[in-house]
C-alpha cells in the first residue's frame, strides 16, 4: 500500500467575544492563498448575519459565503468565483 498526499493547508482557529456574540474565526493558509471564516452560533443567526455583515461593509471588508469544503478549496488551487467556490 502506498499513500499519496493530497495536498493540504494550515488552519488557525481563533475564538473571541465581541459586542456580545462568540465569534470563531479561521484563518487558512493554502499554498497559493490565504482566506479567513467567520463562524458564529446563535438564536438569531438572521441577527448575527446583519450584524456581521453590517460591521464588514463598514470596514471595507470583502466578504462571501463558503459552498466547499476548505478540502476542496484546497484541491482547486483557487479562491476565485470563475471556479464556483466563492459566491
Amino acid at each position: 500500500m502506498e499513500f499519496v498526499c493530497l495536498g493540504g493547508f494550515k488552519n488557525v482557529k481563533g475564538v473571541y467575544d465581541w459586542n456580545g456574540l462568540n465569534l470563531e474565526l479561521d484563518k487558512m493558509q493554502y499554498d497559493f492563498s490565504i482566506s479567513y471564516k467567520i463562524e458564529c452560533e446563535s438564536d438569531d443567526p438572521e441577527n448575527v448575519k446583519m450584524v456581521l455583515e453590517k460591521f464588514l461593509n463598514e470596514n471595507g471588508m470583502e466578504y462571501s459565503y463558503s459552498e466547499v469544503s476548505k478540502f476542496a478549496v484546497c484541491q482547486s488551487g483557487k479562491l476565485s468565483e470563475d471556479c464556483s467556490i466563492w459566491k
